[in-house]
Protein backbone atom coordinates (compact mmCIF):
# COMPACT_ATOMS: atom_id res chain seq x y z
CA UNK A 1 0.00 0.00 0.00
CA UNK A 2 1.32 3.43 -0.96
CA UNK A 3 1.43 6.13 1.68
CA UNK A 4 0.84 9.47 0.03
CA UNK A 5 1.44 13.02 1.21
CA UNK A 6 -1.39 15.49 1.44
CA UNK A 7 -2.44 17.51 -1.61
CA UNK A 8 -0.59 20.83 -1.68
CA UNK A 9 -2.98 23.46 -3.00
CA UNK A 10 -2.38 27.02 -4.21
CA UNK A 11 -5.25 29.50 -4.61
CA UNK A 12 -5.57 32.46 -6.96
CA UNK A 13 -8.27 34.91 -5.88
CA UNK A 14 -8.97 34.82 -2.13
CA UNK A 15 -12.65 35.69 -2.47
CA UNK A 16 -15.86 34.24 -1.09
CA UNK A 17 -15.48 30.93 -2.96
CA UNK A 18 -11.99 30.49 -1.53
CA UNK A 19 -13.38 31.32 1.92
CA UNK A 20 -15.94 28.52 1.73
CA UNK A 21 -13.35 26.06 0.42
CA UNK A 22 -10.92 26.78 3.26
CA UNK A 23 -13.76 26.45 5.77
CA UNK A 24 -14.86 23.14 4.23
CA UNK A 25 -11.34 21.71 4.41
CA UNK A 26 -11.06 22.93 8.02
CA UNK A 27 -14.29 21.11 8.90
CA UNK A 28 -13.05 18.00 7.10
CA UNK A 29 -9.92 17.98 9.23
CA UNK A 30 -12.07 18.21 12.37
CA UNK A 31 -14.34 15.33 11.35
CA UNK A 32 -13.98 11.84 12.79
CA UNK A 33 -12.12 9.71 10.24
CA UNK A 34 -14.57 7.88 8.00
CA UNK A 35 -17.41 10.33 8.43
CA UNK A 36 -18.69 11.83 5.20
CA UNK A 37 -19.13 15.59 5.10
CA UNK A 38 -22.66 16.60 4.27
CA UNK A 39 -22.99 17.53 0.60
CA UNK A 40 -19.63 16.09 -0.50
CA UNK A 41 -20.31 13.47 -3.16
CA UNK A 42 -17.27 11.26 -2.64
CA UNK A 43 -15.69 10.51 0.71
CA UNK A 44 -12.58 9.22 -1.02
CA UNK A 45 -11.11 9.84 -4.49
CA UNK A 46 -8.06 7.76 -5.21
CA UNK A 47 -6.33 7.66 -1.84
CA UNK A 48 -7.50 11.12 -0.79
CA UNK A 49 -10.20 12.27 1.59
CA UNK A 50 -11.29 15.87 1.95
CA UNK A 51 -9.04 16.23 4.98
CA UNK A 52 -5.95 15.43 2.89
CA UNK A 53 -5.80 18.98 1.51
CA UNK A 54 -3.25 21.55 2.66
CA UNK A 55 -3.06 25.15 1.46
CA UNK A 56 0.50 26.19 0.69
CA UNK A 57 0.22 29.39 -1.34
CA UNK A 58 -2.34 32.11 -2.16
CA UNK A 59 -2.44 35.16 -4.45
CA UNK A 60 -4.70 38.22 -4.46
CA UNK A 61 -4.52 41.92 -5.36
CA UNK A 62 -6.49 43.53 -2.51
CA UNK A 63 -4.41 45.22 0.22
CA UNK A 64 -6.86 43.96 2.85
CA UNK A 65 -5.71 40.41 2.04
CA UNK A 66 -2.12 40.69 0.79
CA UNK A 67 0.31 40.11 3.66
CA UNK A 68 -2.29 38.49 5.92
CA UNK A 69 -2.61 34.84 6.91
CA UNK A 70 -5.04 32.97 4.66
CA UNK A 71 -7.23 32.25 7.71
CA UNK A 72 -7.80 36.00 8.16
CA UNK A 73 -7.86 37.01 4.50
CA UNK A 74 -10.82 34.76 3.68
CA UNK A 75 -13.02 36.85 6.00
CA UNK A 76 -11.74 40.26 4.85
CA UNK A 77 -13.88 42.66 2.82
CA UNK A 78 -15.26 42.61 0.21
CA UNK A 79 -15.85 38.88 0.87
CA UNK A 80 -19.39 38.09 1.99
CA UNK A 81 -19.17 34.31 2.49
CA UNK A 82 -20.70 33.35 5.83
CA UNK A 83 -18.48 32.14 8.64
CA UNK A 84 -19.47 28.54 9.36
CA UNK A 85 -16.46 27.53 11.43
CA UNK A 86 -13.38 28.92 13.12
CA UNK A 87 -10.36 28.60 10.84
CA UNK A 88 -6.96 28.18 12.52
CA UNK A 89 -3.90 29.98 11.18
CA UNK A 90 -2.79 28.37 7.95
CA UNK A 91 0.79 29.68 8.10
CA UNK A 92 0.26 30.89 4.54
CA UNK A 93 0.56 34.62 3.88
CA UNK A 94 -1.48 35.86 0.92
CA UNK A 95 0.87 37.25 -1.71
CA UNK A 96 0.32 39.91 -4.35
CA UNK A 97 -0.31 38.53 -7.81
CA UNK A 98 -0.11 40.21 -11.22
CA UNK A 99 -3.19 42.38 -11.91
CA UNK A 100 -3.46 42.52 -15.73
CA UNK A 101 -7.22 42.69 -16.47
CA UNK A 102 -8.30 41.10 -13.18
CA UNK A 103 -10.13 44.14 -11.79
CA UNK A 104 -12.14 46.45 -14.03
CA UNK A 105 -15.37 48.47 -14.19
CA UNK A 106 -17.69 48.01 -11.18
CA UNK A 107 -15.35 45.59 -9.46
CA UNK A 108 -12.75 48.34 -9.32
CA UNK A 109 -15.07 50.32 -7.02
CA UNK A 110 -14.79 47.79 -4.17
CA UNK A 111 -11.22 46.48 -4.55
CA UNK A 112 -8.36 48.30 -2.79
CA UNK A 113 -5.33 47.44 -4.88
CA UNK A 114 -2.09 46.54 -3.14
CA UNK A 115 1.01 48.46 -4.24
CA UNK A 116 2.86 45.13 -4.37
CA UNK A 117 1.04 44.00 -7.53
CA UNK A 118 3.55 46.01 -9.58
CA UNK A 119 6.43 43.91 -8.27
CA UNK A 120 5.26 40.50 -9.53
CA UNK A 121 4.75 38.78 -12.86
CA UNK A 122 3.92 35.38 -14.31
CA UNK A 123 7.48 34.13 -13.86
CA UNK A 124 7.36 35.00 -10.15
CA UNK A 125 4.11 33.04 -9.72
CA UNK A 126 5.61 30.02 -11.47
CA UNK A 127 8.72 30.11 -9.29
CA UNK A 128 6.62 30.40 -6.12
CA UNK A 129 4.55 27.37 -7.14
CA UNK A 130 7.75 25.40 -7.55
CA UNK A 131 9.16 26.69 -4.28
CA UNK A 132 6.13 25.62 -2.21
CA UNK A 133 5.91 22.33 -4.18
CA UNK A 134 2.26 22.89 -5.07
CA UNK A 135 0.33 20.01 -6.62
CA UNK A 136 -2.77 21.92 -7.72
CA UNK A 137 -3.56 25.56 -8.51
CA UNK A 138 -7.20 26.74 -8.31
CA UNK A 139 -8.02 29.86 -10.32
CA UNK A 140 -10.89 31.84 -8.76
CA UNK A 141 -10.27 35.08 -10.65
CA UNK A 142 -13.29 37.24 -11.60
CA UNK A 143 -15.13 36.55 -14.84
CA UNK A 144 -13.73 38.69 -17.63
CA UNK A 145 -10.12 38.36 -16.46
CA UNK A 146 -9.04 36.88 -19.79
CA UNK A 147 -5.37 37.88 -19.71
CA UNK A 148 -4.94 37.25 -15.97
CA UNK A 149 -6.41 33.74 -16.18
CA UNK A 150 -4.11 32.91 -19.10
CA UNK A 151 -1.13 34.23 -17.14
CA UNK A 152 -1.84 31.98 -14.17
CA UNK A 153 -2.51 29.00 -16.46
CA UNK A 154 0.89 29.61 -18.05
CA UNK A 155 2.58 29.87 -14.65
CA UNK A 156 0.88 26.67 -13.56
CA UNK A 157 1.84 24.54 -16.54
CA UNK A 158 5.43 25.81 -16.53
CA UNK A 159 5.69 24.88 -12.84
CA UNK A 160 4.11 21.48 -13.70
CA UNK A 161 1.23 22.14 -11.32
CA UNK A 162 -2.26 20.84 -12.16
CA UNK A 163 -4.64 23.71 -13.03
CA UNK A 164 -8.33 24.01 -12.12
CA UNK A 165 -10.02 26.82 -14.03
CA UNK A 166 -13.07 27.84 -12.01
CA UNK A 167 -13.64 30.82 -14.34
CA UNK A 168 -15.48 30.87 -17.68
CA UNK A 169 -12.42 32.27 -19.48
CA UNK A 170 -11.23 29.64 -22.00
CA UNK A 171 -8.33 27.46 -20.88
CA UNK A 172 -9.45 23.83 -21.09
CA UNK A 173 -11.40 24.79 -24.23
CA UNK A 174 -8.42 26.63 -25.75
CA UNK A 175 -6.38 24.53 -28.19
CA UNK A 176 -3.15 26.31 -27.20
CA UNK A 177 -3.46 25.32 -23.54
CA UNK A 178 -4.79 21.86 -24.39
CA UNK A 179 -1.58 21.19 -26.29
CA UNK A 180 0.71 22.88 -23.77
CA UNK A 181 -0.62 21.01 -20.72
CA UNK A 182 -0.38 17.75 -22.65
CA UNK A 183 3.18 18.54 -23.77
CA UNK A 184 4.29 19.36 -20.20
CA UNK A 185 2.54 16.28 -18.77
CA UNK A 186 0.24 18.33 -16.52
CA UNK A 187 -3.50 17.76 -15.80
CA UNK A 188 -5.97 20.52 -16.74
CA UNK A 189 -9.58 20.82 -15.51
CA UNK A 190 -12.13 23.41 -16.67
CA UNK A 191 -13.82 25.63 -17.71
CA UNK A 192 -16.27 27.50 -15.43
CA UNK A 193 -16.90 25.53 -12.26
CA UNK A 194 -20.47 24.33 -11.73
CA UNK A 195 -22.20 24.73 -8.40
CA UNK A 196 -22.92 21.59 -6.38
CA UNK A 197 -26.65 22.05 -6.88
CA UNK A 198 -27.05 25.34 -8.69
CA UNK A 199 -29.02 26.90 -11.49
CA UNK A 200 -27.18 25.22 -14.38
CA UNK A 201 -27.21 21.77 -12.77
CA UNK A 202 -30.93 22.03 -12.05
CA UNK A 203 -31.69 23.46 -15.46
CA UNK A 204 -29.86 20.73 -17.37
CA UNK A 205 -31.41 18.01 -15.20
CA UNK A 206 -34.92 19.32 -15.88
CA UNK A 207 -34.23 19.49 -19.61
CA UNK A 208 -33.10 15.86 -19.53
CA UNK A 209 -36.23 14.93 -17.55
CA UNK A 210 -38.50 16.55 -20.15
CA UNK A 211 -36.68 14.83 -23.00
CA UNK A 212 -36.71 11.44 -21.26
CA UNK A 213 -40.51 11.62 -21.39
CA UNK A 214 -40.55 12.58 -25.08
CA UNK A 215 -41.46 16.18 -24.26
CA UNK A 216 -39.83 18.81 -26.47
CA UNK A 217 -38.46 21.93 -24.79
CA UNK A 218 -39.80 24.85 -26.83
CA UNK A 219 -38.73 27.79 -24.66
CA UNK A 220 -36.82 28.25 -21.43
CA UNK A 221 -35.02 30.83 -19.34
CA UNK A 222 -32.78 31.01 -16.29
CA UNK A 223 -32.62 34.25 -14.29
CA UNK A 224 -30.03 34.65 -11.51
CA UNK A 225 -29.59 37.32 -8.84
CA UNK A 226 -27.06 37.65 -6.03
CA UNK A 227 -25.22 40.10 -3.82
CA UNK A 228 -21.58 38.98 -3.77
CA UNK A 229 -18.69 40.50 -5.71
CA UNK A 230 -19.16 37.94 -8.49
CA UNK A 231 -22.61 39.31 -9.26
CA UNK A 232 -21.35 42.90 -9.00
CA UNK A 233 -18.64 42.11 -11.52
CA UNK A 234 -21.11 40.34 -13.80
CA UNK A 235 -23.46 43.32 -13.77
CA UNK A 236 -21.00 44.93 -16.22
CA UNK A 237 -21.91 43.65 -19.72
CA UNK A 238 -18.27 43.61 -20.85
CA UNK A 239 -17.36 41.33 -17.95
CA UNK A 240 -20.25 38.89 -18.25
CA UNK A 241 -19.98 37.85 -21.90
CA UNK A 242 -17.95 34.70 -21.22
CA UNK A 243 -20.33 33.66 -18.41
CA UNK A 244 -23.37 33.98 -20.70
CA UNK A 245 -21.60 31.88 -23.33
CA UNK A 246 -20.59 29.26 -20.77
CA UNK A 247 -24.13 28.82 -19.48
CA UNK A 248 -25.48 28.47 -23.02
CA UNK A 249 -22.81 25.84 -23.70
CA UNK A 250 -24.11 23.81 -20.75
CA UNK A 251 -27.70 24.02 -21.99
CA UNK A 252 -26.61 23.06 -25.50
CA UNK A 253 -24.86 19.98 -24.07
CA UNK A 254 -28.14 19.12 -22.34
CA UNK A 255 -29.74 18.77 -25.76
CA UNK A 256 -31.43 22.05 -26.70
CA UNK A 257 -30.68 24.94 -29.03
CA UNK A 258 -29.59 27.55 -26.50
CA UNK A 259 -28.53 30.20 -29.04
CA UNK A 260 -31.19 32.67 -27.91
CA UNK A 261 -31.82 31.45 -24.36
CA UNK A 262 -31.50 33.97 -21.55
CA UNK A 263 -29.42 32.29 -18.88
CA UNK A 264 -28.16 34.63 -16.11
CA UNK A 265 -26.53 36.36 -14.37
CA UNK A 266 -29.24 38.99 -14.48
CA UNK A 267 -28.77 41.29 -11.51
CA UNK A 268 -26.76 42.43 -8.52
CA UNK A 269 -28.85 42.83 -5.36
CA UNK A 270 -26.50 43.85 -2.56
CA UNK A 271 -28.65 42.83 0.40
CA UNK A 272 -28.69 39.21 -0.82
CA UNK A 273 -25.02 38.93 0.14
CA UNK A 274 -23.81 35.40 -0.59
CA UNK A 275 -27.35 34.18 -1.31
CA UNK A 276 -28.16 33.42 -4.93
CA UNK A 277 -31.72 33.33 -6.22
CA UNK A 278 -32.59 31.60 -9.49
CA UNK A 279 -35.87 31.59 -11.40
CA UNK A 280 -36.34 28.86 -14.00
CA UNK A 281 -39.07 28.32 -16.54
CA UNK A 282 -39.44 25.55 -19.12
CA UNK A 283 -42.19 25.37 -21.74
CA UNK A 284 -42.72 22.23 -23.75
CA UNK A 285 -44.99 20.22 -26.03
CA UNK A 286 -46.31 16.89 -24.76
CA UNK A 287 -48.88 14.27 -25.85
CA UNK A 288 -51.07 15.43 -28.76
CA UNK A 289 -49.10 18.65 -28.80
CA UNK A 290 -50.54 19.63 -25.44
CA UNK A 291 -48.61 22.41 -23.67
CA UNK A 292 -46.71 21.85 -20.44
CA UNK A 293 -44.76 24.38 -18.43
CA UNK A 294 -42.77 24.42 -15.21
CA UNK A 295 -41.59 27.29 -13.03
CA UNK A 296 -39.48 27.17 -9.90
CA UNK A 297 -37.37 29.29 -7.60
CA UNK A 298 -34.05 28.07 -6.22
CA UNK A 299 -32.17 29.82 -3.43
CA UNK A 300 -28.72 28.71 -2.30
CA UNK A 301 -25.74 30.02 -0.38
CA UNK A 302 -23.53 30.60 -3.38
CA UNK A 303 -19.93 30.08 -2.19
CA UNK A 304 -20.38 26.78 -0.29
CA UNK A 305 -22.22 25.52 -3.38
CA UNK A 306 -18.99 25.90 -5.35
CA UNK A 307 -16.83 24.40 -2.58
CA UNK A 308 -18.80 21.14 -2.82
CA UNK A 309 -17.56 20.74 -6.40
CA UNK A 310 -14.01 22.07 -6.16
CA UNK A 311 -13.17 19.74 -3.26
CA UNK A 312 -13.78 16.90 -5.73
CA UNK A 313 -11.85 18.66 -8.50
CA UNK A 314 -8.78 19.10 -6.28
CA UNK A 315 -8.58 15.41 -5.46
CA UNK A 316 -9.24 14.41 -9.06
CA UNK A 317 -6.47 16.70 -10.28
CA UNK A 318 -4.03 15.14 -7.81
CA UNK A 319 -5.06 11.59 -8.73
CA UNK A 320 -4.61 12.46 -12.40
CA UNK A 321 -1.15 13.84 -11.63
CA UNK A 322 -0.24 10.75 -9.57
CA UNK A 323 -1.14 8.50 -12.48
CA UNK A 324 0.70 10.50 -15.13
CA UNK A 325 -2.43 11.80 -16.88
CA UNK A 326 -1.89 14.99 -18.85
CA UNK A 327 -3.89 17.61 -20.70
CA UNK A 328 -7.63 18.00 -20.24
CA UNK A 329 -9.17 15.28 -18.06
CA UNK A 330 -12.28 15.01 -20.23
CA UNK A 331 -14.10 12.28 -18.29
CA UNK A 332 -14.62 14.47 -15.23
CA UNK A 333 -15.12 17.91 -16.75
CA UNK A 334 -18.77 17.65 -17.94
CA UNK A 335 -19.94 17.02 -14.36
CA UNK A 336 -17.69 19.60 -12.70
CA UNK A 337 -17.77 22.47 -15.21
CA UNK A 338 -20.34 24.40 -17.24
CA UNK A 339 -18.20 24.72 -20.35
CA UNK A 340 -16.01 21.62 -20.76
CA UNK A 341 -14.26 20.65 -23.97
CA UNK A 342 -16.86 17.93 -24.55
CA UNK A 343 -20.32 18.36 -23.07
CA UNK A 344 -22.70 15.67 -21.83
CA UNK A 345 -26.17 15.34 -20.35
CA UNK A 346 -26.47 15.36 -16.58
CA UNK A 347 -26.83 11.57 -16.26
CA UNK A 348 -24.03 10.86 -18.75
CA UNK A 349 -21.73 13.31 -16.96
CA UNK A 350 -22.39 11.65 -13.61
CA UNK A 351 -21.62 8.20 -15.04
CA UNK A 352 -18.32 9.44 -16.48
CA UNK A 353 -17.27 11.07 -13.21
CA UNK A 354 -18.26 8.11 -11.05
CA UNK A 355 -16.48 5.72 -13.41
CA UNK A 356 -13.27 7.81 -13.13
CA UNK A 357 -13.48 7.88 -9.33
CA UNK A 358 -14.14 4.14 -9.13
CA UNK A 359 -11.38 3.28 -11.60
CA UNK A 360 -8.66 5.28 -9.91
CA UNK A 361 -9.74 4.31 -6.43
CA UNK A 362 -8.77 0.74 -7.30
CA UNK A 363 -5.57 1.37 -9.25
CA UNK A 364 -2.22 1.58 -7.50
CA UNK A 365 -0.03 4.59 -8.17
CA UNK A 366 3.01 3.87 -10.37
CA UNK A 367 6.34 3.91 -8.60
Amino acid sequence: MFILSNIRVAVVGVGSCASSLVQLVTMAKEEVVGDTLKGVMYEQIGSYNANNIDFVCAFDVDQRKVGFDLADAIFAEPNVAKKHTEVPKQNVLVEAGPLLDGVEEKLAEIIELSSQINEVDTKYVSERLKEVQADVLICYLPTGSYEAVRAYATASVEAKVAFINATPEPVATDSYFQAKFHEYGVPLLGDDLRSHLGATTLHTALIELFQSRGITVDDTYQLNFGGNSDFLNLSSPNRSASKQKSKRNALHAAGIDASNVSAGPNGYVQYLGDSKVCYLRLEGSSVLGSPISLELRLQVEDSPNSAGVVINAIRIAKVAKDHGLSGVIDDVCPMLFKSPRYGATESEALKLLSSFVERYSKVKIPR
